[in-house]
């Protein structure tokens, strides 16, 4: 299998756009914290959460390929079957059934609404958020419409309530605020 040093390589050959880049690690980084939750293995969760939209700069807005072109991207690789298998069922092309498939499944969007909660306060930053602002956000349908709720709350199929998810995803991401382009005020703030 590869390791995350070649897995960065491979992302940054196929996809460019820095905010893109930037969700696929935090993706990764929830994927990480939820291995290390679940006693699985830490490099084949993050490793997944990092190549799991490296097709997006590709495919343009067809997303009914999308996850297909990326594992046929991936194949060239040393990549096991079952990272394949969880690329393809972020995207429903596969019925969710492993747990690796079903942590994909919830860590794609909740990075998305922790990444925009932290965007709308005043410093930028996941380490000042609390749960329950987090939680607010979540309720709320029109903050970042585009982030499936019921993916989330899909984190009873591992066997999270959703405070422990959500929290999971703060403890996550916070410690990576620069790498995510969170933390930082600008010069016009």
């Amino acid at each position: 299998m590869i390791n995350r040093e070649e897995a960065h390589t491979i992302l940054r050959e196929y996809l460019t756009k820095p905010s893109l880049q930037e969700h696929c690690l935090a993706t990764a980084l929830v994927m990480e914290k939820i291995a290390q939750r679940i006693g699985a293995d830490l490099d084949e969760y993050y490793i997944t959460g990092y190549l799991h939209d490296i097709d997006l700069d590709i495919i343009g807005d067809d997303m009914n390929i999308h996850a297909q072109r990326g594992v046929e991207i991936l194949k060239h690789y040393d990549i096991p079957k079952q990272i394949l298998d969880a690329i393809l069922a972020h995207n429903r092309h596969k019925e969710l059934e492993t747990k690796l498939e079903k942590a994909l499944w919830i860590a794609d969007p909740v990075n998305g609404l922790v990444i925009a909660s932290a965007l709308m306060r005043p410093d930028k930053s996941i380490s000042s958020m609390n749960l329950k602002s987090l939680k607010k956000k979540f309720k709320s349908k029109n903050f970042a419409a585009g982030v499936s709720r019921q993916q989330i709350e899909d984190c009873c199929l591992l066997d999270f309530t959703l405070d422990e998810f959500l929290q999971l995803a703060m403890d996550a991401l916070a410690p990576h605020e620069k790498e995510l382009g969170l933390g930082v005020m600008t010069s016009s703030e």
